[in-house]
């Protein structure tokens, strides 16, 4: 892709994302080619809504994992049927619900009350069930006693109580084990926990054990999914002797899917030297870069064709607004700047431009995808402001 952008950022400007379809599929492939059979993989769709990437990946024989009515609209828009729709959420309302059961979509409740709602709004249903298990060794906010989501396993019985007295048949369990696990000891601890309590619910055809699996270089370590593909397989084809019957894998890829197949780019505008760093103003925001805003990390950058001694002070890239938290990245080490200059950040692909708030007043960047020939495709339009041709 690399030598692809002087080409694109010359053509569509600044800001911008560039995708790479090749190395989408290269992603695609890590779970579509999983050995266990009975399973199926659906893209999380928070971490990217672009229309024209939501039909690829359709095309590539993937569902959708969906949790807003929004999305679900959108989903069914990118051409993807009912049944290939999962919906997962808290706090659904009652016409979302009617929506959701009207178009034979899949669904996964979170509560007790959820799931009494469900019974009233279609008695003598199938729904999945939404797993807050007890194991926590990452501390994250997913799972364990300070999560908000999902029902815990002292809740089973009511569950159960609440499914029989609407004549629910409750077909599945849904988990979300964390975000970036790179400790893959520590994904099939949870994995292994998740199938001791689906084995509560009698009538058991899946268990989707949502995503959180890492981009390269998240903790410097490189995640062996050929390792995973050996454990996952032999642990469901195990689970699934245990059951009497084959039971459906299902995963939900967000940022391991798009992740590190885009970069964002960014040109120079200005260039303020301090006593102990560099200040560099680009073109663009934290808000529509929003990591650093949400979870407080910072993207990998670097520049785009300038070259030259690092710096000895440090630099710090800041947006074109009066925001005092406006920073794209803090303490990078990177060659002399000047205006005009353009800076490359990379693993833009997922949570990114999905999370691109309004706040600040900046104007969207489009987005381009290069083919698998190298060409480049706008795939979204830069905003256009109202009454300007800009």
């Amino acid at each position: 892709m690399r030598d692809r952008l002087p080409s694109v950022v010359s053509e569509f400007g600044t800001p911008c994302y560039v995708y790479d379809e090749n190395l989408i599929d290269r992603n695609v492939s890590r779970f579509t080619g999983l050995a266990y059979p009975e399973k199926a993989v659906h893209f999380a769709s928070m971490a990217n809504n672009n229309p024209r990437l939501l039909e690829l990946v359709r095309q590539r024989g993937l569902g959708i994992f969906v949790n807003s009515l929004k999305h679900m609209r959108l989903a069914l828009n990118c051409g993807f049927s009912p049944n290939e729709i999962i919906y997962t959420s808290t706090g659904v309302r009652r016409e979302d619900l009617e929506f959701i059961v009207e178009h034979g979509v899949a669904v996964n409740l979170d509560s007790i009350g959820q799931l009494r709602l469900f019974g009233e709004v279609n008695p003598g249903g199938r729904c999945g069930i939404r797993l807050n298990i007890d194991e926590n060794s990452l501390d994250n906010v997913f799972i364990g006693a300070e999560s908000r989501i999902g029902v815990l396993e002292s809740e089973f019985e009511k569950v159960m109580a609440t499914a029989k007295e609407h004549d629910i048949t409750i077909v599945g369990t849904h988990v979300y084990l964390g975000t970036n696990i790179v400790s893959l000891p520590t994904m099939m601890q949870g994995v292994k926990r998740t199938l001791e309590l689906s084995n509560y619910f009698p009538d058991l055809e899946y268990v989707d054990l949502g995503g959180g699996f890492p981009v390269r270089g998240d903790e410097a370590v490189d995640f062996d999914y050929a390792r995973y593909d050996q454990g996952i397989t032999e642990i469901f084809n195990a689970y699934s002797k245990e059951r009497g019957r084959q039971i459906k894998l299902i995963l939900e890829p967000g940022r391991s899917l798009f992740g590190d197949t885009a970069v964002f780019c960014t040109s120079v505008l200005d260039v303020k030297e301090r006593p102990d760093r560099f200040l560099v103003c680009c073109d663009a925001s934290a808000t529509l870069l929003p990591r650093s805003m949400f979870y407080d990390e910072f993207h990998i950058v670097d520049t785009l064709d300038k070259r030259g001694p690092v710096l000895e002070k440090p630099v710090d890239i800041v947006g074109s607004t009066t925001y005092s938290r406006d920073f794209l990245a803090k303490g990078v080490h990177l060659p002399a700047l000047e205006p005009g200059d353009v800076l490359v950040f990379d693993q833009a692909g997922s949570y990114c431009y999905s999370m691109i708030t309004q706040f600040l007043g900046q104007t969207e960047p489009c987005e381009v995808l290069l083919g698998k020939d190298g060409k480049p495709t706008l795939i979204r339009s830069r905003e256009q402001l109202v009454g300007s041709d800009r």
